[in-house]
């Protein structure tokens, strides 16, 4: 029987570590590399030489030395950290710490483990454009929240009577008003037609909650202190700026990401989806790539995406629980194609008004409703077919599904 060899790469932001086992988990091979054109292509050489390489273990599933790897037509294994910290802990107890040792670990596990772990499949680049796009898109709305949540504590502590003015800070119109009143007393000397103004600038009408809120303008009973007022000030007026550069981020990444993806080739299926609109679709189209081969079904889809619970039982122990080991983005965008469905989509509504009759809270309705949605969205992927609500409500009456008396009511 032929020999196999085994690696792993300990990866860093300048240098990256290479251990490469054989078929009885003995080191052969160890070496490092530096994060350069040239360091991975001499990383590549070196590991031609090992023939044949089985695989490779790291910890990243994209990026550059992820697609070096996948270019020179290696077998490339993801391996979560949580495992691989597994791993090392099963070989010592001791503690001990090195990224020789870390690439050491990864490539006996492995060598021990291959047939249980799934390897990446490269993806065509636009698929990978689009992809990264994407991945890019969520990280700035992240920062976009942590900005909102940085100005409302801000405002806490120097100016609380801006909270309440607006419930919802993501907006410009509240980002106006803190540059137009960016002061308590700003806001107290502040003429009634001047606030009429604003709110009709911002097309929003003289409701008597708004004429409320001009009238108690100056009943202010907060304790101030010209210290606190100025700091905060400077720091609402910086996180203000802020908020809107990320604001328009977001809107030039969409941008990009919607040229990119009318030119895909499965965009029409994913479009198709009641109630995706223009930000969910290629959100989905990225996490199930265009690789047939990748999912035999979707029960893995279910898994990488959190929608799938976690069963543990022992003894006349049985507990379910949700999946917090997943890919936290493809949860998110299926918590949202379940939430947008329920009011574009009449079966969708039904399942929700189901679930929520037998006692499940919101989470866990949406999360069961986006858990059926992958199932019919994995045939959808996989036959190359956009939705038809019309077959789907056919198929639920020819097998006489328990939806349909939710939907008649």
């Amino acid at each position: 029987m032929e020999e196999k060899y085994w690696a792993a790469v300990d990866w860093s932001d300048d240098e990256h570590v290479v251990s490469i086992v054989d078929d009885e988990r003995k080191k052969v091979k160890t070496f490092a590399v530096d994060h350069t054109d040239e360091g991975l292509d001499r990383m590549a050489d070196r590991l031609r030489k090992f023939v044949p390489l089985a695989g490779v273990a790291i910890e990243l599933n994209r990026g550059l030395v992820v697609q070096k790897l996948l270019d020179e037509r290696l077998t490339v294994y993801p391996i979560n950290p949580k495992l691989s910290k597994k791993w090392r802990d099963a070989q010592s107890v001791n503690g001990c710490k090195s990224d020789p040792g870390d690439a050491f670990v990864m490539a006996t596990g492995l060598q021990r483990y291959h047939e249980q772990l799934r390897s990446l499949e490269p993806e065509d680049p636009l698929t990978r454009q689009l992809t990264g796009l994407c991945t890019t898109e969520c990280r700035f709305i992240r920062t976009h929240t942590v900005f909102v949540q940085q100005l409302k504590a801000c405002l806490k502590r120097y100016y609380p009577q801006a909270l309440e003015w607006f419930d919802d800070w993501t907006g410009p119109t509240p980002l106006d008003f803190l540059k137009q009143f960016p002061t308590p007393e700003r806001l107290r000397k502040a003429t009634k037609s001047k606030l009429i103004g604003f709110l009709k600038t911002h097309h929003l009408r003289l409701l008597p909650k708004w004429q409320q809120k001009i009238d108690r303008r100056a009943d202010d009973t907060w304790p101030h202190d010209q210290a606190t007022t100025s700091a905060g000030k400077q720091e609402a007026l910086g996180l203000v700026k802020m908020l809107r550069q990320a604001k328009q981020c977001i809107k030039q990444q969409r941008q990009a990401i919607r040229e990119l993806f009318q030119l895909h080739p499965d965009a029409h299926i994913f479009d198709s989806l009641p109630g995706v609109g223009e930000r969910l679709a290629p959100r989905l189209l990225g996490h199930f790539g265009t690789n047939r081969d990748r999912f035999p079904d979707a029960r893995p889809l279910q898994q990488l995406s959190g929608t799938a619970p976690i069963t543990r039982g022992s003894g006349k122990s049985y507990t379910v629980r949700i999946r917090r080991g997943c890919q936290k983005d493809f949860r998110n965008a299926m918590h949202w194609v379940a939430k947008c469905s329920i009011n574009t989509c009449s079966w969708a509504r039904a399942f929700y008004d189901k679930c929520r009759a037998a006692g499940d809270h919101d989470a866990l309705a949406l999360r069961k409703l986006a858990n059926r949605w992958l199932k019919i969205i994995f045939c959808m992927w996989r036959d190359r077919r956009p939705y038809d609500e019309a077959k789907y409500l056919e198929s639920l009456i020819k097998r006489g599904s328990p939806l349909l008396r939710y939907m008649q009511s």
